[in-house]
């Protein structure tokens, strides 16, 4: 059923002209949004929530913004099934990748932070002809039907992608490639099951939210110098993603100290343009441990342990 569904629908459905499927999304922004009201009240609540000051008229303007462009991201990614090499650079360029060749020449990995702003699918795909001829490795999560999961996996590695299941990632560090790879994490995830005391607290978008230190903790273990990305929408259909440095000595910053600014930098960015963030995702589904509300009093974040 899974190849039936690929084959027959989804990937002629991507042969099609990008307007045509930005007008398909339209229509699913009206069934969704208008109709069904798709994870509204989680969409609803995330937005009011982060921008407490926003009249009720103003929340309302960004929730209907978050819909357009999450339906025109979508009809993005199908086109990413079929999407040229050379098309998919085109549609999305990285601005400076010359701060990763004096690594990269030098045999060392890096790790780049990135979050669930703008389309990442487009990224994956057009990334690894740009930056530098190093591996570009990303962390990812298999999709519960095995076939439909091996179909994806085949289509987001066909320019040259490396990825690695979530379960394997500690695998992958301790194997250690001597080749040079550009390893990213998206990093804007909810912690699921660790304890309180192992992710990261801090104050983001006006509430005290938890992040996993995963990526700080392999900078630092493996010494990698370590990258965010910023990707911005330049155009209906057109990104561009620039790097900024955060650290390139890890293991002599402090505990947290590189989640921290990933933090502020994503901040940053959502509140000059909310719309692109994924605001579908429940990011403060948990709450917060009373441990950690106890521990927040008085600071700015609170570290999680983690060995170095």
């Amino acid at each position: 059923m899974a190849y039936l569904f690929y084959y027959l629908i989804l990937l002629p459905v991507s042969w099609l002209p990008l307007p045509v499927l930005y007008g398909i999304g339209r229509f699913f922004y009206w069934l969704g949004y208008r109709v069904l009201k798709y994870r509204r009240k989680v969409v609803y609540g995330n937005i009011r929530g982060s921008f407490p000051d926003w009249t009720e008229a103003q929340v309302e303007a960004q929730v209907e913004k978050f819909y357009r462009y999450f339906f025109d991201s979508l009809a993005e990614s199908i086109k990413m099934f079929s999407i040229s090499e050379r098309e998919s650079v085109i549609r999305c360029r990285v601005e400076n990748p010359e701060l990763l060749a004096p690594y990269t020449a030098a045999g060392k990995s890096v790790i780049i932070y990135g979050a669930h702003y703008a389309n990442w699918e487009i990224a994956a795909i057009s990334f690894p002809s740009q930056l530098n001829g190093a591996t570009v490795m990303a962390i990812y999560s298999p999709l519960k039907n095995e076939t439909l999961d091996g179909l994806t996996h085949g289509n987001r590695t066909r320019t040259g992608l490396h990825l690695v299941s979530r379960r394997e990632v500690d695998k992958y560090f301790e194997e250690d490639p001597v080749r040079p790879a550009v390893e990213i994490f998206i990093a804007d995830q909810s912690p699921s099951n660790a304890a309180w005391y192992k992710v990261h607290w801090t104050h983001f978008l006006n509430r005290t939210t938890s992040f996993l230190m995963g990526p700080e903790r392999y900078a630092v273990r493996y010494d990698r110098p370590v990258f965010y990305m910023n990707l911005r929408m330049e155009k209906r259909g057109h990104y561009v993603s620039r790097l900024f440095p955060v650290t390139d000595k890890p293991r002599e910053t402090e505990p947290g100290f590189i989640t921290e600014k990933f933090v502020r930098q994503l901040e940053t960015e959502i509140q000059r343009d909310p719309t692109p963030w994924l605001w579908t995702h429940r990011r403060w589904k948990r709450g917060v441990a009373p441990e950690a509300a106890a521990a927040m009093e008085g600071k700015d974040w609170v570290a999680g342990q983690y060995e170095r």
